[in-house]
């Protein structure tokens, strides 16, 4: 839904009266079966130098109800989020959506949902081939990290657990689509007063093209996971039939048409304790890449995509590295305006210090043989319990067709709260 800036205002009063109260109930302990505010966030920012955009501000909230008896269990929950950006491209927009809200029953060695709930399958940082049951969150592109951008879906949900291995079973009988940015936003991943769509990179034809859905109906899919705990290393596998949520463009004189292509995804997991660190890789082949060749033909074509990545301590301290390198290929024989090949080393460095009270934190994707950079430093003050202030920047830049390139002018400076009760 949309709102003025007196309704965004409004929004943003009531999400801190909701903060107060929260609060409140967590200072009277109450923190059992009832009601739970579970996230307030506020943040506001400024671009360097974008034409369009001077700046812009993000609010968020979500509450919850939950409880249970005996072997079942419920969880009701919603949030709400509000956006604005300052410029000659300003608009506010007030969105209601869903957060978990389930009803689960729990056996000795099995466990049922029916509901929305959080679904992430896989093991590495930032980018997860087989995290395809998720729905995606677009609303700020990469400004947060990855379990942030996921929203909970619509499934029936079966888990059973073995001694030392898990099977895992999920049904989207209903398919969401990814939650996309405003339009007018700078962070959605079609331009079009530039004419720049995300992963192909400059169209003309695109300036002032109108957009469009078109398969929002039916089914998600579904997929089983296997994984199981070793002596040497922890592995799993998955077979998928989903829809991706995020869209994907089909070109046309005039209009941009948002697609869902299913796709047959077989993944692979694994990791394992070496050389003081904790090493994970994710393996998947899908069946079903969507790309557009040169004439404006839409096709599907397999792809492989791989992750391996490291998570240490250096010198047993308390500063936390995580490294990964990424892989994708999309195997096709016809030429396409899409990347069909890219391979990137993403990462995440976190050091607290002052006892705890501040946290410094740099997350980075930089692109290997094509030149692709975002790099997010950021400050942050804890010493408030429950509470967090930081300062954050977010830079790009890179070629055309890539991530950095495509957000090259959003480079940001971003001030911000946030309070988990």
């Amino acid at each position: 839904m949309n709102a003025d800036r007196t309704s965004w205002g409004c929004c943003l009063a009531a999400l801190l009266a909701l903060g107060l109260a929260g609060a409140s109930q967590a200072a009277d302990g109450d923190v059992g079966a009832g009601f739970k505010l579970d996230r307030l966030r506020l943040e506001v920012g400024g671009f360097t130098d974008h034409p369009d955009a001077a700046g812009d501000a993000f609010v968020h909230g979500a509450a919850s109800v939950g409880g249970g008896t005996g072997a079942w269990e419920y969880a009701l929950g919603a949030r709400l989020d509000g956006f604005s950006q300052f410029g000659s491209r300003d608009f506010s927009r007030v969105r209601l959506d869903y957060t978990e809200n389930y009803l689960r029953w729990r056996g000795e060695d099995l466990r049922l949902t029916l509901g929305t709930q959080n679904i992430l399958w896989g093991r590495v940082d930032e980018i997860s081939p087989i995290d395809r049951m998720s729905r995606a969150d677009l609303s700020r592109a990469m400004l947060d990290k990855l379990p942030e951008r996921r929203r909970a879906v619509p499934a029936v949900r079966i888990e059973h657990f073995g001694a030392a291995y898990k099977v895992d079973a999920v049904w989207l009988p209903v398919f969401d689509e990814a939650v996309m940015a405003d339009p007018d936003s700078v962070w959605h991943p079609v331009d079009t007063v530039r004419g720049h769509l995300l992963g192909i990179g400059a169209l003309p034809a695109l300036v002032g093209a109108r957009l469009r859905k078109a398969d929002h109906d039916g089914s998600g899919g579904g997929g089983v996971r296997f994984t199981a705990e070793g002596d040497a290393f922890d592995h799993g596998f998955s077979v998928q039939r989903v829809r991706q949520s995020q869209p994907y463009y089909r070109v046309s004189p005039g209009v941009l048409t948002a697609v869902h292509p299913y796709s047959t995804v077989l993944g692979g997991e694994f990791e394992t304790e070496r050389l003081g660190a904790t090493w994970r890789m994710e393996l998947a082949w899908s069946s079903d890449v969507p790309v557009t060749t040169r004439a404006f033909e839409y096709r599907t074509e397999p792809g492989f995509d791989m992750v391996v990545g490291a998570e240490f301590f250096p010198a047993d301290g308390e500063t936390r590295v995580t490294l990964q390198l990424a892989g994708h290929r999309t195997f096709t024989d016809r030429p396409v305006l899409d990347r069909t090949e890219f391979y990137a080393l993403t990462g995440e460095l976190e050091h607290p210090f002052a006892l705890g009270r501040w946290r410094a934190d740099l997350r980075f994707v930089a692109g290997l043989g094509e030149r692709d950079l975002y790099i997010n430093p950021r400050l942050s003050y804890t010493g408030i319990d429950q509470h967090e202030l930081f300062i954050a920047a977010h830079l790009f830049s890179g070629a055309a067709q890539t991530l950095g390139g495509h957000y090259a002018r959003n480079d940001a400076v971003m001030l911000g709260w946030q309070a988990r009760f």
